[in-house]
């Protein structure tokens, strides 16, 4: 009796692991994830995601989502996953890390009525910079020896930042290639009239696969030897060629 009993008891265990449902989760950033015409989750990440737990046991679910519900997320739920977090020193102990699943370049851009020569970011002190406030790019930019009320501008929404930009309130604002056209696009803004100024090849750019940092390590484990095996056969290349994205220059040493 005992023994059936035990046999059981293992036989649910096992199918509750099986059954574990990973929440992929992302703000609304086309092409990487998005909510399409059909209101479903779409995008070259959630593909990949897709792709990723093909073969496994696991099973997802995705959110499209605000930043701060993301964080809550990752923060409450020991199934949730990241989609595209950018790894930073602070937040490096803070999450599990599966694996990398793109990158977000980091520039100073400018409008491209801002003739001056400026080539390097210590160039850039002579002028106001801006950024969000409490992002990490806040942090790398003072630093790097940006002081706020001198030549730092930190503000709390991206919305403020290119509303600035445009009236010439300020002379760059820290961005990435990822949240760039989006956000112009956002705010009701022609993207024509900036360019990108400086490349900050300095500031974190690879973005992961960013779990809860009490995500089960079999899951984890499961997540991270997928990713990578497709990497090795070229499926994570074509999903990315298929969105018409650029590959990651590491994506040919993987």
């Amino acid at each position: 009796m005992r023994v059936v009993l035990s046999i059981c008891v293992f036989m649910l265990y096992s199918a509750m692991c099986n059954a574990q449902t990973i929440t992929f989760v992302a703000e609304d950033l086309p092409p990487y994830h998005f909510i399409n015409q059909n209101n479903e989750p779409d995008g070259a990440l959630v593909d990949l995601a897709k792709a990723t737990l093909k073969n496994t046991k696991l099973t997802a679910k995705f959110e499209i989502i605000p930043m701060a519900r993301i964080f809550s997320l990752l923060k409450s739920n020991p199934n949730a996953v990241a989609l595209s977090l950018l790894k930073t020193p602070i937040r490096a102990k803070q999450f599990t890390w599966l694996g990398e699943s793109y990158f977000a370049d980091a520039y100073l851009v400018s409008l491209k009525s801002h003739t001056d020569e400026v080539s390097h970011l210590n160039h850039a002190k002579f002028y106001q910079v801006a950024t969000i406030r409490g992002y990490s790019s806040a942090t790398y930019l003072k630093n790097a020896g940006f002081v706020e009320g001198k030549n730092l501008v930190l503000v709390s929404y991206y919305q403020q930042l290119w509303q600035m930009l445009y009236k010439k309130r300020i002379d760059f604002v820290l961005t990435n290639t990822l949240t760039l056209n989006n956000e112009l696009k956002q705010s009701g803004l022609n993207p024509d009239l900036i360019t990108k100024r400086i490349h900050l090849s300095g500031y974190p750019s690879k973005l992961y696969f960013g779990a809860n940092i009490n995500i089960d390590k079999d899951s984890a484990s499961t997540i991270t030897q997928a990713l990578n095996t497709l990497k090795e056969t070229g499926e994570y290349q074509a999903i990315l060629q298929k969105w018409q994205l650029p590959l990651p220059s590491t994506a040919n040493k993987l």
